[in-house]
């Protein structure tokens, strides 16, 4: 029986790292180097998500965290109809603006990036994480950015921009986006219920 001899330097490439994050790592954000950003970019794009929950919150707005293998990020209960929501995170400002790109995946992965199906889903949320501010739209296009000249406004309403966005859309409470579900067909065998 042939036994295979350990090849010097394959037990590193192999052993498994545990995904480590470090306060210190991180405790100079917004300040960090674009390695660092990129390094723990699926912490930021959560924290940007847990923001986006907290300020609709704020506003008895409730919200549903969906799976990450679907194309929205949420669904918000709002009192004009339930919305499937896109959480899109940008750390800092360049150049004046916060900077989003609305593709889906990743420039690394197997299937790398595309652009979303028109019934992906009903609404944005652009997170200018460094401000703790979130602009809404119904917006379609592929490439958004908030001016730094909108912090304050976003700040002072912060749910200004998604009743403009919901009213875009022209939901009315007869439609929602979201189909309820079904109940069970009821059969009556004679007996009563």
């Amino acid at each position: 029986m042939f036994k295979q001899p350990p090849l010097s330097g394959f037990e590193a490439l192999f052993a498994s790292r545990a995904a480590h994050l470090s306060a210190d790592d991180i405790r100079q954000f917004p300040d960090l180097s674009p390695d660092m950003l990129t390094r723990h970019a699926k912490w930021f794009g959560l924290s940007g998500e847990h923001l986006v929950d907290s300020i609709l919150l704020r506003f008895g707005i409730y919200t549903s965290q969906l799976p990450e293998m679907l194309p929205a990020d949420r669904i918000v209960y709002h009192p004009d109809g339930d919305l499937r929501l896109q959480i899109k995170t940008c750390c800092r400002s360049r150049n004046g603006y916060f900077h989003f790109s609305l593709t889906k995946g990743y420039h690394r992965s197997p299937t790398g990036v595309k652009s979303y199906a028109p019934d992906d889903f009903d609404i944005v949320a652009l997170v200018a994480l460094s401000e703790n501010v979130v602009k809404f739209t119904a917006d379609r296009h592929q490439s958004h950015r908030i001016a730094l000249s909108e912090i304050d406004s976003l700040r002072t309403d912060p749910c200004s921009s998604l009743e403009r966005a919901v009213k875009d859309l022209s939901l009315s409470a007869a439609s929602v986006s979201i189909p309820a579900p079904t109940p069970a067909p009821v059969i009556d065998d004679g007996r009563g219920l």
